[in-house]
Order: structure tokens, then sequence, then C-alpha cells
């Protein structure tokens, strides 16, 4: 007899970068698989834009959470892990690390050229 015991329990995950482009996209596909999604950005409006508007209907059942997160923090990802652990249900199956950098400029004007830049990149 198959064990029923876990169909009631959501499918859950975490995925970093999730407020646009492909990461946007990784967040809609596990949220129409029946997953329960947690997104870290650090772009507060694209996130803001995609938790409230662009997949709202899934925000408004409280299959979808997010929280600004400084990937380059370590400190800062334990807590906001600890943040999508409550609203997860306190199980993390699936974490997809999507997070980077989308342009090859910082936002002061130097590139990738700029030696001072190295350690920005390498985070």
């Amino acid at each position: 007899m198959p064990d029923n015991t876990n169909q009631s329990v959501a499918k859950t995950a975490i995925i970093s970068g999730g407020a646009r482009g492909i990461g946007r996209c990784i967040v809609r596909r596990f949220l129409e698989r029946g997953y329960k999604v947690f997104i870290f950005d650090i772009d507060e409006e694209e996130l803001k834009h995609t938790t409230t508007v662009h997949l709202k209907q899934y925000h408004e059942k409280k299959q979808l959470s997010s929280a600004i997160c400084n990937l380059r923090s370590v400190d800062e990802i334990r807590e906001k892990v600890k943040e999508a652990a409550e609203f997860l249900g306190g199980r993390i199956e699936v974490v997809v690390n999507n997070g980077g950098i989308a342009t090859p400029t910082w936002s002061d004007g130097k590139t990738m050229a700029d030696f001072d830049t190295f350690s920005q990149w390498q985070a």
C-alpha cells in the first residue's frame, strides 16, 4: 500500500536572483509545479513587482514570499535563510543559486577592466 503521509506537505524552494529574467522564470515554473517558494534578490523594486504583481496569485495564496538579500554577506544570507525556513514550514528541499552580477559595469561607472573592482567580481 502506498505511503500517503506526505501528500499534504508542500514542496519547498529558495531561489536567489529570482526578481527578474531567468530567475523570475525559474520561480514561476516551481510555483506552477506546486512548490512553495521564497525568493532572494538585491533589487527591491523588481522583487516587489515579481512577488506582488507578476506572481500575485501565488503571493495571495501564501505560496510565495521574498526578501532583499545581499548574497555577498554570509551573515545576511544566514538571516534570510532563517526567514525563508519559517515561511516554508521549516523545510527547504531545493535551493537554486541563480543570483549573480547582471552587468559588466558597476553603479559608480567602473568596469571589470579596473583592477579596483577585482574583489567585487570575486563576490
